[in-house]
């Protein structure tokens, strides 16, 4: 029998978000029904980064086949703290390797601290690496239970230069980037099927998508 688990950060007013966006809020809305409007940026909470995001006129979310979002998936686990990083090695070594075509997931505990915002920005980032490797290898997404695979931001030497690499590496070569999911500890080293079917927005949008992510375990 397959086993669902829900990789998702509840969306809710005042959430854990990077300081340039805006804060979440839910408006309720007076109706017979209950009913309530949602402002929330696309790059808060868990998410998926479309190649739009850092490459200029980069395919956009609802460009995306919605195959690509029903893969099967790898979870590795790596033990990397506040400014460390995290190398090729370190990835190769928590868990199965990712086939051409896969997903992989990588656990490294930060979910724990998403509640508590100084704590979870300053999360550990890869080594460029591993972006040129998941490019060589196929990979079809790099999720991640932190903000971001780059640098953070007071970890940069200068913030209104920095390039974003990752980003850039990653998904100019159309592998696309999942960021701050949640429970990658209850599947750590597993392999499963992985579902994401995010919400698209036509332009100005299309950057990123909010979706469910759910892990399938078999048996």
């Amino acid at each position: 029998m397959a086993t669902l688990i829900d990789l998702t950060h509840p969306i809710s007013a005042g959430m854990t978000k990077y300081p340039l966006l805006p804060d979440v809020r839910i408006d309720p809305i007076r109706t017979r029904l209950q009913a309530s409007v949602l402002h929330v940026g696309s790059h808060v909470g868990t998410h998926i980064d479309a190649p739009a995001h850092a490459v200029e006129g980069g395919v956009r979310m609802e460009e995306i086949p919605l195959e690509r979002f029903q893969r099967t998936a790898v979870v590795t686990s790596v033990r990397r703290g506040p400014g460390e990083v995290i190398t090729l090695d370190d990835v190769l070594k928590g868990g199965p390797e990712p086939q051409p075509g896969e997903s992989l997931l990588v656990h490294t505990g930060y979910a724990l601290h998403f509640e508590d915002f100084p704590s979870y920005e300053d999360h550990p980032w890869f080594d460029v690496e591993v972006a040129h490797w998941a490019v060589r290898r196929g990979i079809s997404m790099l999720g991640m239970d932190m903000f971001s695979p780059d640098q953070p931001i007071d970890r940069r030497e200068d913030d209104a230069t920095f390039t974003y690499p990752i980003h850039r590496t990653l998904l100019r070569n159309d592998v696309l980037i999942v960021e701050n999911l949640t429970n990658l500890d209850r599947i750590s080293g597993e392999r499963g099927r992985f579902y994401c079917y995010p919400l698209v927005t036509r332009e100005p949008g299309g950057d990123a998508g909010h979706a469910r992510f759910v892990f399938e375990r078999v048996g």
